[in-house]
């Protein structure tokens, strides 16, 4: 669901090593080693992370990698590729009218989860084509049951994670807001998100 758009419409963290033996070989000091500060920076950060996101599942997306990972607060369940918001501006021919593309940097979470979505184009969607658009919200020509792939995730304010026609697109900022993903990643992301899942977008 593309975002409504007047405001339209998403701290990566590498998850712990798990293992725990320690290497043979000898080498020079990385960075962390040979700076306790920077240590105890990225611990204190890790720990905030931890501490906002408490022991649920959540997504964190990167809309300057075009990344979403899904995360529990101890591994990486998901890290995939994903488009978001383009960041134009479409203005329409009656005063006022303007969209802006763009995945806002906030925190969402889940509202709703859905199989097989329905998309109810909005009325940018038939300006963007120079299509008149239809007067009544339900009109059949405003159904698509095909755009938004087999799931959705919907967020706020008609922001959504679904799936995508276009997946060699992927890692572009090209969508109208809302996040793609391709049909596998999307799968995954569905299953594991709940009602309420938090979604920090940056």
């Amino acid at each position: 669901m593309a975002a409504l758009l007047s405001a339209c419409g998403f701290v990566d963290s590498d998850a712990p090593p798990t293992n725990k033996t320690k290497p043979t070989s000898v080498g020079p000091p990385t960075a962390m080693q040979d700076n306790p500060q920077l240590r105890e920076n990225v611990e204190s950060l890790r720990r905030e992370l931890e501490s906002i996101a408490g022991r649920d599942m959540y997504i964190v997306i990167d809309r300057h990698r075009n990344r979403l990972t899904v995360r529990s607060p101890d591994s990486v369940v998901v890290e995939a590729t994903c488009a978001t918001g383009s960041g134009k501006i479409l203005l329409g021919a009656k005063r006022r009218q303007a969209w802006h593309f763009k995945t806002p940097r906030r925190v969402f979470s889940v509202q709703k989860k859905v199989k097989n979505p329905i998309w109810k184009k909005p009325v940018w969607a038939f300006v963007e084509k120079n299509e008149e658009a239809p007067v009544l919200p339900w009109m059949f020509n405003r159904l698509d049951g095909t755009t938004l792939g087999d799931f959705a995730l919907e967020l706020q304010d008609s922001y959504a994670i679904h799936g995508t026609l276009y997946p060699n697109l992927l890692g572009r900022s090209i969508t109208h807001g809302c996040v793609r993903l391709d049909a596998d990643d999307l799968t995954t992301a569905y299953r594991h998100a709940e009602i309420g899942t938090q979604v920090y977008v940056f």
